[in-house]
């Protein structure tokens, strides 16, 4: 018991002197690979996070799209159309309906057609659309002369009607009113605010 424990007091003494001699090159070698194994634990984090790229493509929504011919999409509502008011026996003129405010994603969309040989004072509807969803005319009454239409946001359109005032020829109409168009998704509905021109 004696000799163990010079032989431990031997070997401690050797070890406290190796760090102070030659030999204490040696064991910062240790030191250095403690450290450079303690730099993998470092790697764990890496595969942690190889999860997120994986997990967030399947947590962003996927749109609901329509036709993407806008031409397709509309034919059906204009067929559906009451005739171009005051014109007996006139038809809509589909093939050349302008769809260039047509989006298959939107929340709100457009497409406009006029009578087949209109004029500038002919009726134009004004076909709404959600995600490609044909939902109906703008408003009830198809008013004369083509109307400006411009996208506010996904969900929102502005018309600028045209008519003109008093005296006024049909050439040249001054008159001006705006409406603008929102989809509203909690009562999934259109809902309309401003003002459309008014009844001659």
């Amino acid at each position: 018991m004696i000799l163990t424990g010079a032989v431990l007091v031997a070997l401690l003494t050797g070890c406290s002197g190796g760090e102070g001699g030659g030999d204490g090159g040696d064991a910062a070698t240790p030191t250095v690979t403690e450290t450079v194994t303690a730099a993998p634990s470092d790697d764990p984090s890496t595969p942690a996070s190889t999860p997120t790229p994986t997990d967030s493509p399947a947590t962003t929504p996927t749109p609901t799209c329509g036709p993407a011919d806008g031409a397709a999409a509309a034919a059906d509502g204009i067929a559906a159309l009451p005739e171009p008011a005051g014109i007996a026996g006139a038809r809509w003129d589909a093939a050349n309906a302008d769809t260039s405010g047509y989006d298959a994603c939107a929340a709100l969309s457009w497409s406009v057609v006029a009578p087949v040989g209109a004029t500038a004072g002919s009726p134009y509807a004004i076909l709404l659309f959600h995600q490609g969803r044909y939902l109906g005319t703008a408003t009830a009454e198809q008013y004369a002369f083509e109307p400006i239409v411009e996208r506010r946001s996904d969900d929102a359109i502005v018309v600028t009607y045209r008519y003109p005032r008093a005296g006024e020829p049909n050439a040249a109409p001054s008159g001006r009113t705006t409406a603008t168009f929102t989809w509203d998704a909690d009562t999934d509905r259109v809902d309309m605010t401003g003002d459309t021109p008014p009844t001659q």
